[in-house]
């Protein structure tokens, strides 16, 4: 029966996606969920469901994993004992008979030669032995639905031990990266993190750096983050532990930039011209781009569908590689979107002058004009 062949798929994605922390009480994916985007073979070919909803996974705090593969749901337990391991215990799971579908046959084929787990740029990605393949899973969109108006910063002063006060800065971008700053008062002193964001449970904001580090905040509203204790549970004091949204995206300057020149990296850039034509602001949204040097990733808006990929920086040479953007339909915007990626993709070097960057092909033309939105 497919329900025989279900079982082991719904074992191997609960068995791998699931990351490894030493402590069991604190397990590195706990309160996150995932769908499934495509899976990517060694020989270059290419699986993607026709709805993502149908591929899931949530890891809940107490243990506990709830799965979906096709028209069947299941719940297990999960502990994690050692890095990179995972133990599962029994799994319940429904008997549907399910449509034929080319993902759901192949799961359960792979499961057993599923090696090693990738969080990357915000999603999720498993590799199979000998460079078989590789699963690509991106969070649940539950998740991204409740902070609008990406990218977004939240700030504030907390309390410090032997100090003032900790000012604190974090900024959330679209592509579920994020970074954050804090600056000690009293001391010349800061602390930059950058990693992945995800919201557990519509309430609990998780910030998971790369050295697998993590701090949690309530989201009292839309307006205020309140900062968690390591467990996760309300911090009980008199004292300041909240963060508010900022009117504006707030880039987080990179050291040795003065007030006056902005900075190429982690710096909000809104599209201002494409060659010598001003671009208008009819557009459904505004077309931006972010920087972010922690992942060498950029993100951003071609004005109606959001857009991601890499870029090389070496001096004043730039390019910009695996540009990719979402499939919306819009009624305005769509030529200007197409244009900016074109010219996104025949950059070259930059140059910034105050507030305003400029990107160039090989002959020194002109391809876009930004302005730094602070």
């Amino acid at each position: 029966m497919r329900s025989e062949t279900l079982l082991p798929a719904l074992a191997l994605l609960a068995f791998f996606v699931s990351t490894a922390n030493t402590q069991t009480t604190t397990p590195q994916l706990a309160r996150t969920s995932w769908r499934l985007v495509r899976f990517q073979s060694g020989d270059g070919n290419t699986l993607t469901p026709e709805d993502k909803n149908n591929y899931t996974l949530a890891f809940a705090n107490d243990g506990g994993v709830s799965v979906r593969i096709d028209c069947n749901r299941g719940h297990g337990t999960w502990k994690s004992s050692a890095p990179s391991q995972l133990e599962l215990g029994p799994l319940a799971l429904t008997r549907a008979m399910c449509p034929a579908a080319p993902l759901t046959d192949r799961i359960p084929k792979d499961w057993p030669y599923v090696r090693s787990y990738l969080l990357k740029d915000g999603h999720l990605f498993l590799s199979l032995m000998a460079d078989a393949g590789v699963y690509e899973f991106e969070p649940s969109p539950s998740q991204e639905s409740v902070i609008s108006g990406l990218p977004t910063t939240f700030v504030g002063t907390l309390p410090c031990a032997d100090c003032p006060g900790i000012h604190y800065q974090v900024n959330l971008l679209a592509d579920h990266t994020f970074v954050s700053r804090m600056t000690y008062e009293d001391r010349n002193t800061s602390l930059s993190e950058a990693g992945i964001w995800q919201v557990a449970n519509g309430k609990i904001l998780l910030l998971q750096t790369k050295n697998h580090t993590r701090e949690q905040f309530a989201m009292l509203d839309e307006q205020t983050l309140r900062k968690l204790d390591i467990n996760g549970n309300e911090i009980e004091s008199k004292l300041n532990y909240d963060l508010k949204r900022a009117p504006h995206f707030l880039p987080i300057e990179q050291p040795g930039h003065s007030g006056g020149q902005a900075s190429l990296e982690n710096t909000h850039w809104k599209l201002t011209r494409l060659g010598r034509t001003q671009v208008s602001d009819s557009t459904q949204q505004e077309a931006y781009l972010v920087l972010n040097p922690q992942n060498l990733q950029v993100s951003g808006s071609g004005g109606c569908n959001r857009i991601t990929g890499s870029y090389k920086l070496k001096g004043q040479e730039l390019t910009f590689s695996r540009m990719v953007a979402t499939m919306m339909a819009c009624m305005q915007g769509m030529d200007t979107e197409k244009k900016f990626l074109k010219a996104l993709g025949d950059v070259t070097s930059w140059k910034i002058v105050g507030q305003t960057l400029e990107v160039f092909d090989d002959n020194k033309t002109l391809l876009a004009e930004f302005e730094a939105v602070q």
